[in-house]
């Protein structure tokens, strides 16, 4: 099993770009698909997405995936 995070953009799905079937990986989708450091207060949607996956789903791959072109990317580095 896999976790993949990827961007909320509509044009990139990772299920489709990976070839993936539904169930075969759990998916975080988020603007730029960050994965903010860890912490207890902030970001605790991404923090317990990994916790799940990781202590339920015995995940053993975490894949972080961005495409080209990515407005939040681009933001941030603006």
């Amino acid at each position: 099993q896999y976790m993949v995070f990827s961007c909320a953009d509509s044009r990139v799905c990772p299920s489709v770009t990976m070839g993936l079937e539904p169930g075969e990986a759990f998916t975080v989708r988020n603007i730029a698909n960050m994965v903010p450091a860890y912490c207890k207060i902030k970001h605790a949607g991404v923090g317990s997405a990994i916790e799940y996956a990781v202590c339920a789903l015995k995940v053993e791959l975490i894949v972080v995936i961005g495409h080209s072109r990515c407005g939040g990317i681009k933001a941030l580095l603006s």
